[in-house]
């Protein structure tokens, strides 16, 4: 993509539908669309992360979700950077229960979870927040492995009884080399775009990420490449 960081941080609504923002945008869309079955009525996740911490990276996952959203497809764009939250704000959305608030449920049912799917400003875009639930970040890893798979049962249990009976999850989370989260969320999805930034993420950094994800058997998708 041929945007820069700094633009990163606004969010694709800000921008003219024919500019180059958000063009790059429909046109990363399009190229994910590419390698999906042609079977129509299917669902499809994926994530978007970095090997280290940017500012504004969570926008990047929150930018693909509206150009989906955009493009016609019902998305849900779930927050699983739970420390520290951020994507709710981005979406003039407050403090909402969310994602953490889930983990900590005993049983998540898809009553559960459509009762934390918040619908945005974007028409087709509904986002699972980080949440309110307070935990340690060992806590929060060990039940998003636990717990995360039973989340994504009830978002297709949901999406089937929309009236088209098919959609889009996209995950933001944290960076890969912060911890487990991305990894493990990676086992979970069709999909893994690992987003390096030009000047910012060293080969260091881009290639310990990249055989992170491998180790954990994350369907590496592509790599996107923003400019500093």
């Amino acid at each position: 993509m041929g945007t820069s960081l700094s633009e990163q941080v606004t969010l694709l609504t800000d921008y003219d539908a024919t500019s180059a923002y958000s063009v790059a945008y429909h046109t990363l869309y399009a190229n994910i669309r590419f390698d999906w079955d042609s079977e129509r009525n299917l669902s499809h996740t994926l994530l978007f992360t970095t090997p280290a911490d940017y500012p504004g990276r969570s926008v990047i996952a929150a930018n693909a979700a509206i150009a989906a959203a955009q493009s016609g497809i019902s998305t849900v764009l779930v927050d699983a950077d739970l420390h520290p939250p951020g994507l709710q704000q981005r979406f003039s959305l407050g403090k909402t229960s969310g994602l953490s608030n889930l983990l900590a449920r005993d049983i998540i049912t898809p009553a559960a979870v459509r009762a934390d799917l918040n619908q945005t400003f974007i028409p087709g875009l509904s986002l699972i927040s980080s949440g309110t639930a307070q935990m340690e970040q060992q806590e929060a890893s060990r039940l998003l492995a636990v717990k995360l798979p039973d989340v994504l049962t009830s978002l297709f249990q949901i999406i089937a009884e929309t009236e088209d009976r098919s959609g889009l999850i996209i995950f933001n989370s944290p960076p890969v080399l912060t911890g487990i989260d991305a990894a493990q969320i990676s086992t979970l999805v069709e999909q893994t775009f690992l987003v390096i930034v030009s000047g910012r993420t060293t080969r260091t950094q881009a290639r310990r990420a990249q055989e992170q994800l491998q180790r954990a058997h994350a369907k590496l998708t592509g790599i996107i490449m923003l400019n500093a």
